[in-house]
């Protein structure tokens, strides 16, 4: 089972970016790495930023956590619902480590609820400035009063 896994490349950064098909409220993750120095120290969540690069971890993060070492994937970090509530796009960043080179992770698991995507179509409309009477015939109206007595 841990001969799969994602490793940084030059430094202890690793960033994902998870598209969703439809709208999800996020309530928990959980990440499971090495129980060695490569296991990552600190992750930063981003809601909503589609093609997100690292020239974009400069800007400040939805919720950061500071992470504990978890190689089984028993440690779920419970996210602030009100933040996450309607996410299509989701981006982790891993900011450091422990003091290794390179950052392992052998699984990313994420808890929430799912609901399906509303698109809004365009709608053309044409809207009058002022109305043109020719537009809206109307009849003679007879004025009806009723008393109450």
């Amino acid at each position: 089972m841990r001969s799969k896994y994602v490793e940084s490349d030059a430094d202890e950064e690793l960033l994902f970016n998870i598209p969703f098909t439809g709208n999800v409220k996020l309530k928990g993750i959980i990440v499971m790495g090495e129980d060695d120095d490569s296991h990552p120290s600190e992750m930063r969540l981003y809601k909503n930023i589609p093609q997100m690069s690292f020239g974009d971890t400069d800007r400040e993060p939805d919720q950061t956590f500071s992470l504990n070492r978890d190689v089984t994937g028993e440690l779920e970090y419970a996210t602030k619902i009100s933040h996450f509530s309607n996410v299509y796009h989701f981006s982790i960043h891993i900011s450091k480590n422990f003091g290794a080179d390179t950052t392992k992770i052998f699984y990313i698991g994420l808890r929430g609820e799912w609901t399906e995507l509303h698109r809004h179509e365009v709608t053309i409309c044409n809207y009058e400035a002022s109305a043109n009477p020719s537009d809206h015939k109307i009849h003679q109206v007879t004025p009806q009063t009723h008393f109450i007595s």
